[in-house]
């Protein structure tokens, strides 16, 4: 009887597992500062979205397509309790470790990033090093130089951008634009706020 029900069941899980892989891809905002590090810009989540990220995860033999044992694999690795069930608890502990675990990865690419175009090594970006080496990071230049010393430290950045991340949740789905596309703060008295030169 079991058996009869197991590939239901895988589907289920592996339906739940990319609506939940997907989702993930919210947590991207909130590392913006690893966006300027990759290749895709604020709200594209290559990683995760559009059922690639929960693939790869599953298909570990890298052939395109899922077996029964890469499933049961996968389904086993999230069934922690081995109880034959996932539970509501074991998805949110295997979201959280999914996006841990991208975060950790967001955040190597962008110090790499970050030193790569740090030329003088002294741990700060002038605008003309964002510029030629971080261009998306470099259109918000004024809007995250906090103390305006025409200078970005890596703490500028995750505070300005942890910042604007929240001002567009604020504004609510009734904001303009996508995550990402309209990042200026609503209040334009704040440290953030956009200037003709910031791009």
């Amino acid at each position: 009887m079991q058996r009869n029900h197991k590939p239901q069941i895988l589907k289920q899980f592996l339906a739940a597992s990319a609506a939940l892989l997907v989702a993930g891809g919210a947590f991207a905002q909130a590392s913006a500062p690893a966006a300027p590090a990759g290749k895709a810009g604020p709200g594209h989540h290559h990683h995760m979205g559009h059922g690639g990220g929960w693939m790869k995860a599953v298909d570990t033999d890298n052939d395109g397509a899922i077996s029964k044992a890469e499933a049961d694999a996968y389904f086993n690795k999230l069934d922690t309790n081995r109880d034959g069930k996932i539970d509501k608890s074991e998805m949110d502990a295997h979201r959280k470790a999914v996006m841990a675990e991208r975060h950790a990865r967001m955040q190597a690419a962008f110090d790499e990033k970050f030193k790569a175009a740090d030329k003088n090594g002294d741990g700060a970006l002038t605008k003309a090093e964002a510029n030629a080496g971080m261009p998306r990071l470099a259109k918000r230049f004024d809007q995250l130089d906090a103390n305006r010393d025409g200078k970005l430290t890596r703490d500028e950045i995750r505070a300005g951008m942890e910042k604007m991340h929240r001002e567009h949740h604020r504004r609510g789905p009734q904001g303009q634009g996508a995550p990402g596309s309209q990042p200026a703060p609503a209040n334009p008295s704040a440290p953030g706020a956009p200037s003709s030169s910031g791009g």
